[in-house]
């Protein structure tokens, strides 16, 4: 029972965190009787502020949390499990289509950087492409002008004899013949210089563009590796990616599942909750049964008598609890799981298991007994106080300190709270009838 009352008090907590941040509230809690949260000091620090507004928020929490279990009492463990489930899977969903949508932007940007690497590395590699043709085609010149090279040389220093200034002097016939000799011989010179000239030149050009391509080269390799990671690294997002788009699919069919549950048990659940009215209904019959039986005329008149020496009104009662705290008010209210509207006969309070519970009135106990929904519950008869019958009933206790028939002065003891019967925690429910109707028992009460 213990461990039950604990796993159900967890899902409830876990129910009021999606409804706090849902601002999902049930009813109005009051606090009589304790400390009130003081107010802030505007000469307090900012630290001691802070840990005000944490306090008044685990308050509020604590309250909402109360109100929620007055809320879901009379219902399945199973269905109230369920709901929260539901509630805590919606968080989770949405936490999961965020994850889902980063790990397919990382994927989106991967194949955008992917990209931009292979237009760099086919850049890069026409850029060597480009400067091996040149280096070839300069190679090719070279061979050209080297064969130049050695061509003249070959004519001018095959050896000839008369070649000296003075054999082509003397060894001409005549004056042109001189001057073309010269000619000759002064061209050849000049295109062995210019082919000698271009041949460093272009050797140094070379030079110069194998050390550009050797840094292509190396850039071409750090692409190929950048490449081949982000192959690896693509891959690996993708793989992150399907998780993340099978953990939704399989939380959106957890929720179907869910809802589809819920559904199925609403119509058996509203028919229990019919019976449990229809139950407790008849509890209320036998109040006003009991009022009916003792109202003999000259009872009425007797007490009527008495009257203006016994008020009825605030005050009449005693509040059934030494430390004063209503988690949950008398008035209707609506189911946070299936919507329908049912009257909280009653007032809550806060009665952590086997607090003390007293009679608000001097009175008769017509019975301590089980009752259907309200467990071990508490039914005295105060007679009449100012011309009224006055009956209160004490519920969910763990154990009784009276039996029927009893007379019980104000303030005596009567048993100690619990979880007995449609309860989700341990606290007490306390009604009170006026002439055998269920009244707000605040209207009674100091």
């Amino acid at each position: 029972m213990i461990a039950g009352t604990r796993r159900l008090g967890l899902i409830i907590a876990a129910i009021l965190v999606v409804a706090v941040m849902s601002g999902y509230a049930v009813g109005t809690a009051t606090a009589v009787g304790g400390s009130e949260v003081a107010a802030k000091d505007p000469s307090s620090s900012d630290y001691q502020d802070q840990i005000d507004e944490t306090e008044k928020d685990r308050e509020a929490a604590e309250r909402r949390s109360e109100q929620l279990q007055t809320a879901l009492e009379d219902t399945d463990a199973k269905i109230v499990e369920a709901d929260a489930k539901l509630r805590e899977l919606e968080g989770r969903l949405e936490t999961a289509r965020q994850e889902l949508e980063a790990a397919n932007q990382k994927v989106e940007a991967a194949v955008v950087q992917q990209g931009i690497v292979a237009d760099k590395l086919a850049a890069a590699s026409a850029q060597d492409a480009a400067i091996t043709a040149q280096i070839e085609d300069d190679e090719a010149r070279t061979e050209e002008l080297e064969a130049l090279v050695a061509a003249i040389a070959r004519e001018t220093y095959k050896g000839v004899e008369g070649s000296s200034s003075l054999d082509i002097v003397f060894g001409a016939s005549d004056t042109r013949e001189v001057v073309d000799e010269f000619t000759a011989q002064d061209s050849a010179s000049r295109v062995q210089s210019h082919t000698l000239a271009e041949l460093d030149e272009i050797a140094a050009v070379n030079r110069n563009r194998g050390a550009r391509q050797v840094a292509v080269r190396e850039y071409i390799a750090e692409l190929k590796a950048e490449a081949d990671a982000l192959v690896v690294e693509l891959e690996g997002l993708r793989d992150v990616a399907q998780e993340k788009k099978t953990a939704v699919e399989g939380l959106l069919d957890e929720q179907e599942d869910l809802r589809a549950y819920l559904e199925s048990q609403r119509a058996s659940f509203i028919q229990q909750q019919e019976e449990n009215e229809r139950l407790q209904e008849q509890l209320r019959s036998k109040v006003l049964d009991l009022f009916k039986k003792k109202s003999a005329a000259e009872e009425r008149e007797r007490q009527a008598a008495l009257a203006a020496q016994n008020r009825l009104g605030k005050g009449t009662l005693a509040y059934p609890t030494k430390n004063v705290y209503i988690t949950s008010s008398f008035g209707y209210r609506v189911h946070p799981i299936y919507g329908y509207r049912k009257l909280h006969a009653g007032t809550d309070f806060r009665a952590y298991c086997g607090t003390p519970i007293y009679a608000a009135a001097a009175g008769k106990v017509e019975w301590a007994t089980w009752q259907p929904g309200y467990g071990n519950q508490v039914l005295i008869d105060h007679g009449y106080i100012g011309g009224k019958s006055v009956i209160t009933n004490y519920n969910h206790l763990s154990r009784y300190a009276v039996r029927s028939g009893q007379t019980v002065a104000r303030g005596d003891l009567l048993g100690y709270s619990g979880n007995t019967g449609s309860s989700t925690a341990c606290h007490l429910h306390f009604e009170v009838y006026i002439d055998g109707v269920v009244k707000n028992p605040i209207g009674y009460l100091p």
